[in-house]
C-alpha cells in the first residue's frame, strides 16, 4: 500500500508540473504615443498633409520577462520602425536598466495611420516634405524614442512573480491581397479567395501569484489597414485587439504584434466599423481559448540572433540612375540617393543586412521574429518543415527593410516583388536565392528540436495557394 501511494503521489507531482509553470518575474506597461503635434503619416504615398486629427489614441506596450537578463518585448502602434530607432531604444536600455541589445525586439501593429518617423520609408516623405515636416517628424521621432524607453522602464519595474502559459487560437477575417491572372502573373490588389493565409492566432498569457491576467500577448498575420487612407491617429484594428483584451481581462496589459502578413488584408475593409470587428474576433479568439486549458512555459526564453545578408539583383548603371533622377516623384528621389551612395561608396548595394532573432522555452515553444514585411509564404513553409504546434512567427520586429518576398512572390512579380523597393530607397528586387537562405537560417536557430514530427498533418489554420 505505500509503494502505490508513493507512486500515486509521483504521479500527482508529475502531473502538477505539466498544468502549471514555474512562477518568473514578468512586468507590463503602457504608455500613451499618440502625438501632440501636427505630424506627417506613414503608411500611403498619396499624403501630402499632416494628420487631421484623432480617432483613437496610439501605444507603446512592453512586456518583461526574467528578473536576470529579461527578454523584453515593445510592440508600438506605427506603420514601421527603423533600425536607427532600435539602436537608439537598446542603447538607452541597456544604458539604463541593463538591458542586453539582443534581448529587446521592437515590434509594430503596422497601422498605416501613425505618425512617419525619421529614416522610415526614406523615400515617401524624404523628396517632398517641407521644412516644418521634417522638424515635425524629428521631433516625434526623438519623443517617441523616449516613450518606448519609458514603456519598457515601467515593464521591468512593474515585475512580479508570475506563471506564464500560452494557446493557440483562430482568426479569419485576413485575406490574400494579391490577385494573380491566368498567366500566373500579379494583377493588382483585391482578395485572392484561394490565395495563401495563415489564421493562426498564438498568444501568451502571464499570470499573478492569484491567477489574476497581468499580461496577454497576441499575434495575426494581416495587414493593419482596414481604414485605409484616412489621414487621422488610430490604432486600426489592432488598436482595437488591444483595447478589447484589457476589457475583457481588467487590469492585464495587452501586447498586440503582427505576423508573415506582408500579402495579408483585412477582409472587409473601408471604416471604423470594420476595424473595431477585426479588433474583436482577435479578442474573442483569445477568450475562447483562454477558458480551456493553456500550455505551461517554464523559465526565461533562451535568446539567439544571427544576422545574416540578404541579396539583392545586380543594381542599374550610373546612366540610369542619373536619367531617373531628373523625374520629380518618388523615383526621381530614390535615384537621387543612389547616386549619393556611387559617390559615397563608390557602389550602389547589393545586399541588406537583415537579423533574425529566436526567443524559445525550452522545447515547449518557439518564437521567431523577422524584420520588415515578411509575406505569408514564410509561415506556410517554417510550418510545415517545423512543428507548428510550438511555433509563434513574428514580422516587423526592429527594422524595416522593405517587403520580404518569397520565390512564389518574385515569381509572380507585382508589388511586393517589385514597386514596393522603391519607397525603402532600395536599388532593385531581392534574389529568389533570399528564401532559402532565411528559412535555413532560422532552421538553424532553433536546432533540431523544434522540427517537425514524422508525418505531421498539415496544419489547419494555414491554406497553401490553390489548396
Amino acid at each position: 500500500m505505500k509503494t502505490f501511494h508513493f507512486l500515486l503521489c509521483c504521479c500527482l507531482l508529475s502531473l502538477t508540473s505539466t498544468l502549471w509553470a514555474e512562477p518568473v518575474a514578468v512586468g507590463a506597461a503602457k504608455v500613451d504615443v499618440t502625438p501632440t503635434h501636427p505630424v506627417a503619416l506613414a503608411g500611403y504615398g498619396g499624403r501630402t498633409q499632416e494628420h487631421e486629427g484623432v480617432d483613437t489614441k496610439i501605444w507603446a506596450r512592453a512586456l518583461a520577462i526574467g528578473a536576470k537578463d529579461p527578454a523584453v518585448i515593445i510592440a508600438v502602434d506605427n506603420c514601421g520602425i527603423p533600425a536607427s530607432v532600435t539602436r537608439a531604444v537598446a542603447a538607452k536600455l541597456q544604458k539604463g536598466h541593463g538591458v542586453k541589445p539582443s534581448n529587446l525586439v521592437l515590434a509594430v501593429t503596422h497601422t498605416h495611420n501613425a505618425p512617419s518617423l525619421r529614416d522610415y520609408a526614406v523615400v515617401v516623405w524624404g523628396g517632398r516634405a517641407t521644412p516644418a515636416q521634417k522638424a515635425n517628424m524629428n521631433k516625434y521621432t526623438d519623443w517617441l524614442i523616449d516613450r518606448i524607453v519609458e514603456a519598457a522602464a515601467s515593464a521591468l519595474k512593474a515585475r512580479q512573480p508570475a506563471s506564464l502559459s500560452w494557446g493557440m487560437g483562430r482568426a479569419d477575417f485576413g485575406g490574400n491581397r494579391r490577385i494573380i491572372n491566368n498567366d500566373g502573373r500579379w494583377a493588382g490588389f483585391g482578395f485572392q479567395r484561394d490565395g495563401p493565409v495563415d489564421h493562426s492566432l498564438p498568444f501568451l498569457v502571464a499570470k499573478d501569484a492569484a491567477g489574476k491576467p497581468v499580461a496577454i500577448w497576441a499575434n495575426y498575420a494581416c495587414h493593419c489597414t482596414t481604414l485605409g487612407g484616412r489621414n487621422r491617429i488610430c490604432g486600426d484594428w489592432a488598436g482595437f485587439a488591444g483595447e478589447d483584451i484589457e476589457k475583457d481581462h481588467p487590469g492585464s496589459i495587452s501586447v498586440v504584434t503582427i505576423g508573415c502578413g506582408a500579402d495579408i488584408g483585412p477582409q472587409p475593409s473601408g471604416g471604423m466599423a470594420d476595424a473595431k470587428s477585426h479588433g474583436r474576433k482577435i479578442a474573442s479568439g483569445v477568450a475562447a481559448v483562454m477558458k480551456k486549458a493553456l500550455k505551461p512555459l517554464a523559465g526565461t526564453p533562451a535568446i539567439r540572433q544571427k544576422t545574416i545578408q540578404l541579396p539583392l539583383e545586380k543594381p542599374a548603371d550610373r546612366a540610369h540612375w542619373e536619367a531617373t533622377a531628373k523625374r520629380n516623384d518618388f523615383h526621381g528621389y530614390q535615384a537621387k540617393l543612389m547616386l549619393e551612395q556611387l559617390e559615397k561608396n563608390g557602389k550602389i548595394q547589393e545586399f541588406v543586412p537583415y537579423t533574425v532573432s529566436t526567443w524559445t522555452f525550452r522545447k515547449d515553444l518557439a518564437l521567431v521574429f523577422l524584420p520588415g514585411e515578411v509575406v505569408v509564404d514564410y509561415a506556410v513553409r517554417l510550418k510545415t518543415e517545423l512543428d507548428y504546434n510550438r511555433l509563434w512567427i513574428n514580422a516587423w520586429c526592429n527594422d524595416m527593410p522593405g517587403y520580404i518576398p518569397s520565390r512564389r512572390v518574385l515569381k509572380e512579380g507585382g508589388y511586393e516583388a517589385d514597386f514596393s523597393q522603391v519607397y525603402y530607397a532600395l536599388p532593385g528586387r531581392y534574389k529568389p536565392e533570399l528564401e532559402d537562405l532565411l528559412i535555413t537560417t532560422i532552421r538553424d536557430l532553433l536546432g533540431p528540436d523544434y522540427l517537425a514530427p514524422k508525418g505531421q498533418k498539415p496544419a489547419g489554420f494555414l491554406r497553401i495557394g490553390g489548396k
